[in-house]
């Protein structure tokens, strides 16, 4: 497991919540890869503009982005796969000094 990931409850609760709300928007053979530095004071508001960009992101075939929202960096990036049975969300809250291309390339190799 990589250091500096985020496992506090607040991280748990965003996690799962973009995995829930995300999973029937993403189709089957693809994974939405999701990075939030760490901590997350407005975890709804934040929570909801992940959900927004990448649901975005999938309509309009693109397959990264970066942006900050409420003081937390996010990174999203949408892979095509081609694997029916690879999970469609993989979302992980870090400490600011992580490097998240190690990270969002240990998520999915």
């Amino acid at each position: 497991m990589m250091s500096g990931l985020r496992f506090d409850k607040v991280a748990t609760r965003v996690v799962e919540r973009l995995k829930t709300d995300l999973h029937d928007a993403v189709p089957s053979g693809t994974t939405v890869l999701i990075t939030i530095t760490a901590p997350i004071r407005l975890a709804s508001k934040t929570t909801a503009a992940v959900k927004l960009k990448a649901r975005s992101m999938l309509e309009a075939s693109q397959s990264d982005a970066r942006m900050t929202v409420h003081g937390n960096r996010i990174r999203i990036r949408v892979v095509h796969n081609g694997r029916k049975r690879a999970p469609k969300v993989l979302a992980a809250v870090h400490n600011p000094d992580v490097d998240t291309r190690k990270l969002l390339t240990a998520l999915m190799p």
